[in-house]
């Protein structure tokens, strides 16, 4: 590997991160836990309890991140988000031995807080699952705020979440960072006026590994 590669994807040239950084929002599955594998296992066990055939690996990847509501309209017709959640949380309950951090993610969060940068989840994710999935993953004392899909009337890409998240913590939009993995976060934080870094996709910014994110959001113009 060449110093070229090792150096972040910037993305678009047109924007920089705000300087200073008050808070970073990070999604939570596939940026700060690697869930996929268990969430497979969930959405096909909560099925087959109604009697509906196995979706299979890529229909489930296709949704991936897609929120609550929208799993009750692909997934579950006839369910509110409100008892999907509770499904949800009483079922990974049975697969969080799957459940690992994403190589670097107690590392940027640990060299965050020690920065005084806050660090929030905003995940379409219930809200109680979420801390169990911190938990398992051995971050949850590196993150000090959680906002889940059941908080919120929509999820992303809706910017609700975002404004929770920002609002629990007193910190401005302007002086906040999006880091997501999806479409979904992206245009989330577009619509909140939050400057975004995709992690492996494409936002305002593009890092390849958590790493990262440390040289992007210290860089100065």
């Amino acid at each position: 590997m060449t110093p070229q590669d090792r150096r972040p994807d910037r993305g678009s040239p047109s924007r920089r991160p705000p300087t200073p950084i008050h808070a970073i929002l990070f999604d939570l599955d596939g940026v700060l836990v690697e869930t996929f594998e268990a969430w497979m296992e969930v959405v096909e066990a909560c099925r087959e309890r109604r009697g509906h055939p196995r979706l299979g690996r890529e229909a489930i990847l296709r949704a991936w991140g897609q929120g609550l509501d929208a799993d009750v309209r692909t997934f579950f017709p006839g369910l509110t988000p409100s008892e999907l959640a509770r499904e949800y949380e009483a079922e990974f309950g049975r697969h969080l031995d799957r459940v690992q951090p994403i190589a670097g993610a107690a590392a940027l969060l640990s060299t965050l807080r020690k920065a005084g940068v806050c660090r929030a989840v905003v995940t379409n994710s219930p809200a109680r699952l979420a801390h169990d999935l911190l938990r398992a993953a051995g971050l949850a004392e590196f993150v000090e705020s959680v906002t889940g899909g059941d908080e919120v009337p929509a999820g992303k890409p809706n910017p609700a979440m975002l404004r929770l998240a920002l609002d629990r913590l007193d910190v401005a939009a302007e002086r906040a960072v999006m880091i997501g993995d999806t479409a979904n976060d992206i245009e989330a934080a577009a619509a909140a006026g939050v400057f975004s870094i995709g992690y492996r996709f494409q936002g305002d910014a593009r890092v390849q590994r958590l790493v990262d994110v440390l040289a992007l959001v210290t860089e100065r113009p």
